[in-house]
C-alpha cells in the first residue's frame, strides 16, 4: 500500500513539474472561460473512468494514467480560474474575491474529506444500489464536476479579444510549427519572468515562496512524525492538528476579506511571516495538546493572508495576457522549491537536532520578513523623498 500511494502521488505532481509553464503559457493564448468549462467536463469523463477501469481490469496502473491526466487538466483549470478573476470583480474588489475563494476553497477541502470519507463507509449503496461506497463516491464526484462545468458554462464575463497567433506559428510544415512553436512558448516565458524580475509586487510575490517553502518543510518533514512518534498522538493525533490547522486557515482567509483592506499588503503578509516563524521557535518547548492545537491554529491563521495576499499582487499587476504564466510559474516554482526543501531538511535532520532546525527555521523566517519590512519602509522613505523633491 505505502509503494502504492508512492506511486499515485508521483502521478498527482507530475503534470505541475512537467507542464507547469507551459499551461500558463496556452492558458494566456485560450479564452479561459472555455479552457475552464472544457476541463471540468473532461475531468467529468475522468472521474467515472476510474471506477469503470478498475472493475473492467482490476488493475490499479490504468487508473493512474487517469489520474495524471485528471490532475492535469486541473492544472489548466486552476490557471484559468486565477487570471480571469480581475474579468469577474472591480479592481477595488479584487482583494475581497480572492478572500472569499480562498475561504471556499479550503472550507470545500475539509468538508470534501469528511464528508468522503461518510461516503466511502455508508453501507447504504450496495443495499440501495448494488455498489461499493467508494464507486459512489466517484460517481458524486463526477456529477460536481459536471454541475461546475454547467455552471461555468452560463457565467457571464467579458474577456478581452485575444491577439492574432504570430505568423511564425502559421502552419507551415510541422516540423516548422513545433519549432516555431516552442521558441515562441519559450519567449512568452522569459517575457514573465522578465516582469517578475521589474515589477515589484510581482517579485515580492514570488520571493514570499522561499519562506513558505521554508515553513512548510519543516511542518511537513518534522512536526508530523514529533506528533506521531515523540509525543504518541499517533495518526489521529495528526489528524486533529490538522483539522484545526484547516480552522486557522478558514479564520484567516475571514479576517482578511473583512479587514485586509485597511492595512498595506505587503507589510501585513511580512507580519504573517513574523507569526509563523516564531510559532516555529517555540514549538520545540509545546509539550501539551492545547498548546500544539494553538500554535496549529495561529500557523493557519496567518497563513491564509499569505496566499491571498500572493493572488491579490499578481491580479492588481500582471496584465491580462501574461497573467496565467505568471500564476502557472508561481505554482511551478512553488512545487520545485518544496521538494527540493523536503529532501533539504529530511537531510538535516538526520545530523542535526530537530530542535535546532525548528528554531533556525523559525528565527530564519522572521529575520528575512523584517529585513524585508524595513527594505519596503526604505522604499516607500525614498519614494516620498522623491516626490517632494
Amino acid at each position: 500500500m505505502p509503494l502504492l500511494l508512492s506511486q499515485l502521488m508521483i502521478c498527482i505532481t507530475l503534470p505541475v513539474f512537467i507542464f507547469g509553464p507551459i499551461a500558463g503559457i496556452l492558458v494566456d493564448r485560450w479564452h479561459k472561460k472555455t479552457v475552464m468549462v472544457v476541463c471540468d467536463a473532461l475531468r467529468t469523463v475522468c472521474a467515472l473512468l476510474i471506477p469503470v477501469l478498475f472493475l473492467m481490469t482490476g488493475n490499479i496502473y490504468p487508473i493512474f494514467a487517469v489520474v495524471f491526466f485528471m490532475f492535469l487538466l486541473g492544472l489548466f483549470f486552476n490557471a484559468a480560474r486565477s487570471a480571469i478573476i480581475p474579468n469577474l470583480v472591480a479592481k477595488g474588489r479584487i482583494l475581497n474575491a480572492n478572500a472569499v475563494i480562498n475561504f471556499v476553497s479550503r472550507a470545500a477541502t475539509f468538508l470534501g474529506m469528511l464528508i468522503g470519507g461518510i461516503i466511502v463507509d455508508w453501507q447504504i449503496w450496495h443495499k440501495l444500489i448494488g455498489i461499493a461506497g467508494w464507486t459512489a463516491a466517484f460517481i458524486l464526484d463526477a456529477v460536481t464536476f459536471a454541475v461546475s462545468a454547467l455552471l461555468l458554462y452560463v457565467m457571464k464575463v467579458r474577456l478581452p479579444e485575444i491577439p492574432k497567433v504570430a505568423e511564425h506559428l502559421e502552419p507551415k510544415g510541422f516540423l516548422m510549427l513545433l519549432k516555431g512553436g516552442l521558441l515562441n512558448m519559450w519567449r512568452e516565458l522569459l517575457h514573465a519572468v522578465h516582469l517578475i524580475i521589474k515589477v515589484r509586487n510581482l517579485g515580492f510575490a514570488m520571493a514570499t515562496l522561499v519562506l513558505m517553502v521554508i515553513a512548510g518543510s519543516v511542518i511537513y518533514i518534522l512536526v508530523i512524525p514529533t506528533v506521531q512518534q515523540e509525543m504518541a498522538w499517533g495518526t489521529s493525533g495528526v489528524g486533529y492538528l490538522a483539522a484545526i490547522g484547516a480552522v486557522g486557515l478558514l479564520f484567516g482567509a475571514y479576517l482578511m476579506g473583512i479587514f485586509g483592506h485597511h492595512f498595506d499588503l505587503k507589510t501585513l503578509m511580512l507580519v504573517c511571516f513574523i507569526l509563523v516563524g516564531g510559532t516555529l521557535v517555540v514549538f520545540p518547548l509545546l509539550t501539551n495538546f492545547l498548546f500544539f492545537a494553538i500554535a496549529c491554529l495561529i500557523c493557519g491563521t496567518a497563513i491564509s493572508p499569505v496566499f491571498i495576499g500572493q493572488d491579490t499582487l499578481i491580479h492588481r499587476d500582471a496584465d491580462e495576457f501574461v497573467r496565467g504564466r505568471i500564476f502557472s510559474l508561481r505554482d511551478w516554482i512553488f512545487n520545485g522549491l518544496f521538494a527540493l526543501g523536503a529532501v533539504v531538511v529530511g537531510i538535516l535532520a538526520a545530523i542535526i537536532d530537530k530542535n535546532y532546525l525548528f528554531i533556525g527555521a523559525g528565527v530564519c523566517i522572521a529575520a528575512l520578513a523584517v529585513l524585508g519590512w524595513f527594505v519596503l519602509a526604505r522604499g516607500k522613505s525614498n519614494t516620498v523623498s522623491q516626490d517632494h523633491a
